[in-house]
């Protein structure tokens, strides 16, 4: 019988099982911030509400994009060609696009950030949006991009890279949380400049979307990634 900690987490031999992959798959998922985790004994569990939400989007057979190549197709569908991206690649990347939507492909975009959940003082959580060199997502922000849900109370959501991570968890001593009220989505070197404005693509928020598990944020979400 797999082994389940309890309710709310699984080990990593339960979420392989569930996501029909290898453990050592998992523990990279884990590593990469694709599937949120804490350490309990020496050993990894993840979120079993995440693992679900992953075996739910159904990850089509193959490899994940890499973060590169992820934030490409979000871009190149947003209809905004992404700099310094080679004209083979762009023609794959558009193939890609026919042979299916966002959504179908939600699975395999994950690797676009290192998520990382982490509480705040709440009187922070303001100050924290204000901050230099981030860039605002998820449900909370979806209606400023066009999308259909209004969301006061969600967590802050942030794409941020890897040295503004740093001074933000430093400056406002932010700390790993089962209740996030705060979560950091770290791009790899290089993307943030695809990202300059003060919120992400409309189809990078959708994404961030289809990563929650309110039924509403799904709809919005499928919605948009399937271009309805």
């Amino acid at each position: 019988m797999v082994e389940e900690i309890d309710d709310d987490w699984l080990s990593t031999a339960a979420a392989a099982e569930a996501l029909k992959v290898s453990r050592d798959r998992v523990r990279q998922l884990a590593a990469t911030g694709v599937l949120p985790f804490r350490r309990l004994g020496g050993r990894y569990v993840l979120r079993r509400e995440d693992v679900e939400a992953r075996a739910e989007a159904g990850a089509a057979p193959g490899r994940s994009f890499s973060p590169r190549r992820s934030w490409a197709l979000i871009l190149l569908a947003s209809g905004v060609p992404p700099d310094g991206v080679d004209g083979v690649t762009l023609s794959k990347l558009r193939r890609a696009l026919r042979e299916g939507d966002l959504w179908e492909r939600r699975g395999k975009l994950g690797g676009r950030a290192e998520r990382r959940d982490l509480r705040a003082h709440s009187s922070d959580l303001d100050r924290l949006e204000a901050e230099a060199g981030v860039v605002l997502t998820g449900p909370r922000h979806a209606r400023d991009v066009g999308l259909g849900l209004i969301a006061p109370d969600a967590p802050v959501e942030l794409y941020v890279d890897q040295p503004t991570a740093a001074r933000l968890i430093a400056r406002y001593s932010l700390v790993p949380s089962d209740r996030p009220n705060v979560r950091l989505r770290v791009v790899a070197p290089g993307i943030r400049a695809w990202l300059p404005g003060r919120f992400a693509p409309r189809l990078a928020v959708a994404l961030d979307l289809a990563d929650d598990r309110d039924p509403r944020a799904q709809a919005v979400a499928r919605e948009a990634l399937e271009g309805r």
